[in-house]
């Protein structure tokens, strides 16, 4: 932060400025040096706001730095944003700075090299997301000199003449043009011929006339810093960087220096449309299972019906010609076919995008299995059971009687030994034979081949028996437990049971049927019956049949014991410490089973043997003593004997006899000077028998002895109290009581409390409570207090009031009351003290008086001064007061005020209670006096009229009544900010501005207003006129040009805080031009123009439209008018509008938009048409003859033809077999048809050629406007077997085999003859030409099918020269007496990819060393040309051969011809 310097002599502030330079130099509580030292603001407060009271001047020196640092407050932490005006600073360069502290929790702007255009009114805005709040502050800049600016115009030094600079530009951008999505980014450099100037970019191209800003010029709109645009000022160099750029970024970019008169310079940039993207719309299934000899289709859908494929088999890509696969695209769904499959076309199948293929989109794949022809079963494999050692057969029939079977067991194969297991296959039907079936062959036996499987369960069941029996005889005693066992050869065969023949039912508790496993059951009888007695038996199948085995065993049940029986005792009766027994008779009858148990309980407690009690058994009967015998151990005794079959049990009621407890309780009353009474309750246990008598203890607490004496006893046991005389009057005695019955006396029980004083029943009474003072006077003061908690046993007869005046040690005795004098109320005693002395302090206390004496004094009340109680508030002096003050000046109120009690004081403003803060003080002070005097003081150091102007009340409250006075404090300031500033009337050069005045006038009427506006270019405020009413009118404005205008209201104290408009007023007229037109629509066109339809504007802008502009693009141009509209070409159909575009060119694609017109100007354009291919709307079909040629193709191979049909519509076509009639898609035969605007393709694709497809072919075309037919030539060249002639083989022209050209004809007559003569070859290029015509070969009577069939089959081969992997057309120079080579295409350079077209000449430089050379083909990577030779003859004159080629370009098609060639 800038600190203010001392004040200078001329009166002017001058302050400090602190240079970015200065790190360390100790100047203070410096900001950072630079934004990479900035660190983050902590939250603090809770609103976003600047310090209290922000510094709003700076100043610095030209050519130096300066800083400005604002404290600022907010959570969460607000955004900082600086300003100058509406300018953006962060857009405004390199020397404007922003960064933060936060030790200090300040913003701070930096500005380098400050220049005197730095100077003005800048602004610095916070927001949090709860509103935004802004400082604004002026920077001054002296000039450099040392002279402040200000200063120097008030010394009105007279000016130096300017010297007009010349600005140009150095570097001037240049035009770019690029592709859409190639770059990342474009630049644009401008350099100017002086340093420290502003620029601003702009663009002009369609996409800125859309844009709704009125910010619009020559230049088109500016250019701002964000996500499209980026800038670099480096001193004069400006360079603007767009990135990313689209096809609507193309245009004019123009750099313009606002303070150089506007100087410009521009360039254009140009994007081009982006390569188009295809994809997979659906794709390849990831896997696909087929079977041998079946049809496989793979299918997968591009996004774009012209995308281009092509489909690959393991890399290796699948042709058209491939006879194997059917490859067709229909409205982009690409289908691969495998017609016949077999086990090698396993594999992976992959569909590739040929050209614009998405990045990571352009192929799908697919994983191909073929599998084997599938066996089926006819009939199923049924389960079998057995038993050991027999035999099992299973068969089942089979569809063919090759499929090959798999036996298996439990999923093991099985493998025969040709005995005991034996695979028998018999035509279709398969067999698995077991011989001697042994227990391990149980399982599930299934039976498999390649595709169906059928499976059954062997079951092989034991040869059951009884491997061991039960014994023969067994017997056991009633109630036990019996078991039967028995084991049975076979573990899974059941076994039953039987008693005397009938079947044993378990039922879980008295019998049970336990198979153990193995073979191995049990019969279980639990607590054996005497009516269980016979015969068991058991029984199990032996698997073969019914047969049943058996075993038995004989069962006899004896008679067990029976539960005990304790014969009667009577009760019992014993004497504690001496002894206490009982004897109990008992019997157990039958056959002992278990042994015999005794228990002895009490209360419901286990008593222990040999600790509670001894027990002897004898034979007939129980003794029972019980050990040390006590008191409480008397009661029930309950005996249980028991054995395995039951219980008896007997209760013996014991009776202990000892002494008895203590009296329960034992208490004195009717105590008097010589006797009392005790009282006490009886024991709560007598000690099992009656009480006798009750024995009352004394203890002379007074004497001192300690000893206690018997000093009373009743005649019986029934007696509860006694009176025990001759005690000592005022002697302490305590009292107990024993118990005493046949056995003994029992322990005392004593008295509880305190000591008894032997004395009669009164005393004085207690204290009186604290007297309250109720109401007081000059001369009394009444009051209550609480009686006494005790009357002392007698009653009061009167209160004393005892007196005590303040700095006096002494009590006086006041006011007696008598009993009937005082007032009771509510439990409160009332009464009066009279003859006090007004302005004495007092302090009063009571005493209580009865027969035996007064009371202590009670606790004294609080002190109280004898005065009047109730006076009503009321103010002293002057009272309250109006107050007119300046702002920043003090309002100070000094108040006395009195009243009884003393009253609160509270103070208001305009209603509302003032407290001390920082703004204001409020202090109270006092008097010592006998009656309230107090003094209020309400201080405000400096007044604010917003804050301090209003009604100021004072407000005294007590009991007496209330008080207020008030006072009005008028603070003078400026007037608040005017109100509601809208514009009335906006023209091109003037705008009407009205507003309301300010809520408050600043407490002095409103002298006048002042009105200002700023353009937005120039960023300058300039005055407008002032006036005194609430309107105005700001003349002299620029059309086109945005203003900022603000009002401020204007009196004797100053000028208020200006209002300004909402968003920039942009000076125009108010009518606007069009809303876009409607898209429009193509209704009709021909070869050379369009029909155009589309809707009107929904908005004609405030004006009518006068006419529409119809603007046309091709392919590769940009938007041009191509026609304007008046009421003969342009007519309107309710609400659309109809009109033809002419001069167009046909076969060109053209996009069509139109623009409305109005008084303000064009419209923005509609949307654009779809691309339209000017074409004829109605076209008979006209075929390309060029494509529809004859070919030649030998048998087996692929012939193609695709031809190009216009017509509009496309057309439909049919194809025409010679001898089979109209051709449809087949195995042999695949018909394709592509339609494009303008006409369509068709395609057909012979495959695998044979014999009988050669002939003449009828392509016909037809639409709406006619038909057309073409006819093709199909020439099938069939094979020869090879041949070894003197011809070939020595050159012997007189060869007469099949293949032979000797003869009197004349064409091989002249063919010879050009043979032997060196200097002919005119006559040899005369007899090519008849060569290729079949009239020249009918005249020379040379067999056509001969003929054609020998070049047929004539090697094929190019003359190279092979250097290791590198293959060379040997290159050899013309002459004119050679024959030429017309070749349609050879290979040259390295590899085989390289090709050209062209014509090639062989002359003597060819290396002739012998009759027969050998030129080996170094093809690698091409399939179609195998190792071949050239075989070359010699005839006495030259060496001649006879060579047909075809093209190395798979897609061309293949050519036969002869060549004679002269070496």
């Amino acid at each position: 932060m800038t600190i203010p310097q001392e004040r200078r002599g001329s009166g002017q502030v001058r302050r400090g400025s602190v240079p970015m330079d200065r790190r360390n130099s100790g100047a203070g509580n410096l900001p950072p040096t630079s934004p990479e030292e900035s660190t983050p603001l902590k939250p603090r407060g809770k609103e976003s706001k600047f310090v209290a009271k922000p510094q709003d001047k700076f100043s610095g020196n030209e050519k130096e730095n300066v800083f400005v640092q604002l404290e600022v407050f907010g959570d969460p932490v607000p955004k900082v944003e600086w300003f100058k005006g509406f300018k953006d600073l962060s857009m405004e360069g390199q020397r404007f700075k922003t960064w933060t502290d936060g030790e200090t929790n300040t913003a701070i702007l930096g500005i380098e090299n400050l220049k005197q255009e730095d100077e003005g009114s800048y602004k610095c805005v916070l927001n949090n997301g709860g509103g935004e709040v802004e400082h604004e502050f002026n920077i001054y800049v002296t000039v450099e000199g040392g002279m402040d600016f200000r200063a120097m115009l008030m010394k009105r030094k007279k000016p130096q003449k300017k010297v007009v600079e010349k600005y140009e530009w150095i570097e001037e951008p240049v035009d770019r043009k690029v592709k859409q999505g190639a770059c990342d980014e474009v630049s644009f450099t401008a350099k100017l011929s002086h340093k420290g100037k502003k620029a601003k970019w702009y663009v002009r191209n369609q996409e800125s006339l859309k844009i709704k800003t009125p910010i619009k010029n020559e230049n088109g709109v500016e250019c701002y810093k964000g996500a499209k645009y980026a800038f670099v000022v480096d001193d004069d160099v400006f360079t603007l960087i767009i990135k990313n750029p689209e096809v609507n970024d193309a245009g004019r970019y123009s750099c313009v220096i606002r303070e150089c008169n506007d100087l410009t310079t521009r360039a254009s940039l140009e994007v081009d449309s982006p390569d188009p993207q295809y994809g997979f719309e659906k794709k390849l299934d990831k896997k696909k299972h087929g079977k041998t000899k079946r049809k496989l289709k793979l299918k997968c859908k591009t996004d774009n019906p012209d995308t281009k494929v092509k489909w690959y088999k393991n890399g290796k890509e699948i042709k058209l010609s491939d006879t194997k696969f059917l490859i067709k695209n229909e409205a982009g769904e690409q289908t691969l076919e495998i017609k016949e499959a077999e086990l090698e076309d396993s594999g992976t199948y992959t569909c590739k995008i040929e050209e614009f293929g998405k990045e990571g989109e352009s192929e799908t794949s697919c994983e191909v299995v073929i599998g084997e022809f599938p066996h089926k079963f006819t009939s199923e494999l049924k389960p079998k059971e057995c038993v050991e050692d027999d035999q099992v057969v299973f068969s089942i029939d089979c569809e063919q009687e090759d499929a090959e079977v798999e036996w298996m067991k439990d999923g093991v194969p099985i493998i025969p030994d040709g005995k005991r297991v034996q695979i028998v296959k018999d035509g279709k039907k398969r067999k698995l034979i077991i011989n001697g079936c042994k227990l391990e062959d149980a399982g599930n036996i299934a039976v498999k081949t390649n595709a169906d499987e059928s499976s059954a369960d062997l079951g092989v069941k034991y040869n059951n028996g009884f491997v061991k029996g039960m014994r023969e005889f067994k017997q056991c005693v009633e109630r036990e437990k019996i078991i039967f066992n028995c084991e049975v050869k076979d573990p899974d065969a059941p076994v039953d049971f039987f008693l005397n023949g009938e079947p044993i039912v378990p039922d879980g508790e008295h019998i049970e049927v336990v198979n153990l496993g193995n073979g191995k059951h049990q019969l279980i009888i639990n607590k054996a019956e005497m009516g269980d007695n016979g015969t068991i038996t058991a029984k199990t199948p032996s698997n073969r049949g019914d047969e049943i085995i058996e075993s038995k065993s004989q069962f006899t049940v004896i008679k067990g014991e029976e539960p005990p029986k304790m014969g009667d005792v009577a009760p019992v009766t014993g004497v504690a410490k001496k002894q206490c027994n009982m004897t109990i008779p008992y019997k157990v009858e039958g056959e002992k089973q278990s042994d015999l148990e005794i228990f002895v309980e009490k209360d419901g407690k286990l008593l222990k043997i040999g600790k509670d009690i001894n027990l002897t058994v004898h034979g007939d009967r129980i003794q029972l003593d019980v050990i040390n015998p006590k008191r409480e151990k008397s009661g029930v005794y309950k005996v249980v004997m028991k054995n395995a079959q039951g219980q008896d049990e007997r209760d013996i009621m014991v009776n202990i006899m000892d002494v008895p407890t203590p009296p329960q309780t034992v208490k004195v009353t009717d105590v008097f000077q010589d006797n009392c009474v005790v009282n006490w309750s009886p024991p709560r246990d007598n000690g099992g028998t009656e009480i006798k008598k009750y024995i009352v203890e004394a203890l002379d607490v007074s004497a001192g002895t300690g000893a206690w004496t018997e000093v009373a006893q009743t005649p019986g046991g029934n007696d509860r109290a006694i009176k025990v005389e001759h005690l000592i009057p005022n002697h302490k005695y305590r009292f107990r009581v024993r118990a005493a019955n046949k056995i003994g006396p029992s322990d005392p029980a004593e008295m509880g409390g305190d000591d008894i004083l032997m004395r009669d029943p009164w005393d004085i009474p207690d204290p009186c409570g604290q007297p309250n003072i109720d109401d007081w006077g000059p001369d009394f003061a009444e009051m209550t207090w609480k009686p006494p908690e005790s009357d002392g046993g007698a009653p009061i007869t009167h209160y004393v009031i005892e007196v005590k005046e303040k700095n006096m040690n002494q009590w006086v005795e006041g006011k007696h009351l008598s009993a009937k004098e005082v007032q009771e109320m509510g439990g409160m005693i009332k009464g009066r003290q009279d003859g006090l002395v007004e302005g004495c302090e007092y302090q009063f206390r009571i005493r209580a008086v009865n027969k035996g004496g007064p009371s202590e004094p009670g606790p004294p009340s609080t002190p109280m001064i004898a005065k009047t109680r109730f006076l009503p508030p009321h103010l002293k002096g002057d009272g309250m007061y109006d107050i007119t003050l300046k702002k920043g000046r003090p309002i100070r109120y000094d108040i006395w005020f009195g009243g009884e009690p003393a009253p609160s004081v509270e103070w208001l403003r305009e209603g509302r209670t003032l407290m001390s803060d920082k703004d204001t003080s409020i202090e109270l002070y006092s008097k010592n006096a006998i009656y309230t005097e107090k003094n209020t003081v309400l201080s405000i150091p400096r007044a604010d009229r917003v804050r301090d102007t209003g009604l100021y009340t004072i407000k005294l409250t007590c009991e007496a009544g209330t008080f207020e006075a008030s006072g009005r404090v008028n603070v003078l300031d400026v007037p608040t900010k005017c109100r509601r500033l809208v514009p009335d009337e906006v023209r091109a050069e003037h705008i009407k501005l009205s507003w309301l005045p300010p809520e408050d006038d600043g407490g002095t009427p409103i002298t006048n207003y002042l009105v200002r506006y700023m353009d937005i270019d120039s960023g300058e405020w300039v005055t407008a006129c002032t006036t005194g009413g609430t309107s105005a009118v700001a003349k002299g404005l620029k059309p086109g040009h945005l203003y900022q205008f603000e009002v401020s209201a204007i009196n004797k104290e100053g000028q208020s805080e200006p209002i300004f408009t909402g968003d920039p007023i942009l000076a125009e007229n108010p009518y606007k031009p069009p809303s876009q037109p409607g898209e429009p629509k193509i209704t009709d066109f021909d070869n050379k123009s369009v029909t155009l339809r589309w809707e009107k504007p929904r908005d004609d802008g405030g004006r009518p439209i006068t006419h529409y502009v119809i603007q046309k693009k091709d392919k590769f141009g940009g938007w041009f008018d191509a026609l304007v509209t008046d009421s003969t070409n342009c007519e309107a159909k309710i609400d659309e509008l109809e009109a033809r575009v002419p001069g167009l060119s046909e076969g060109k694609w053209y996009q069509f938009r139109v623009i409305a017109v109005n008084k303000a100007g064009e419209s923005d354009p509609s949307p654009h048409t779809k691309p339209h291919l000017c074409r004829h709307k109605n076209l008979s079909p006209s075929i390309d003859k060029g494509q529809a040629s004859s070919k030649k193709v030998r048998v087996k191979r692929t012939a193609v033809w695709q031809i190009k049909c216009r017509g509009e519509p496309p057309p439909t076509f049919t194809w025409t077999h010679p001898h089979d009639g109209e051709i449809r898609n087949s195995e042999n035969f695949s018909i394709l048809h592509d339609e494009y605007q303008g006409g369509a393709t068709t395609t057909l694709v012979i495959h695998k050629s044979r014999v009988s497809d050669a002939g003449t072919y009828i392509l016909e075309a037809t639409n709406r406007n006619g038909k057309e037919k073409v006819e093709l030539d199909l020439i099938v060249l069939d094979n020869i077997p090879e041949c070894e002639c003197d011809m070939y083989r020595s050159g012997n022209k007189q060869c007469s085999c099949t293949h032979s050209y000797t003869g009197e004809r004349r064409g091989l007559s002249a063919l010879s003859a050009l043979t032997e003569d060196s200097e002919a070859p005119s006559e040899m290029a005369s007899l090519r030409r008849d060569a290729h015509s079949s009239a020249s070969l009918d005249d020379a009577q040379i067999p056509r099918s001969r003929f054609m069939r020998a070049r047929s089959e004539a090697p094929k081969t190019i003359l190279r020269e092979t250097r290791g992997d590198a293959t060379t057309i040997t290159n050899i120079q013309p002459a004119s007496h050679y024959a030429k080579l017309d070749l349609d295409a050879i290979e040259t350079g390295t590899g085989p990819r390289l090709r050209r077209r062209g014509t090639v000449t062989f002359g003597s430089t060819l290396p002739i060393r012998s009759f027969q050379t050998e030129i080996v083909r170094t093809f690698k990577d091409d399939r179609d040309y195998q190792p071949d030779t050239l075989k070359f003859f010699k005839t006495p004159s030259c060496v001649w051969f006879d060579t047909p080629y075809r093209t190395l370009s798979r897609s061309s098609r293949t050519r036969a011809s002869s060549r004679f060639v002269r070496l």
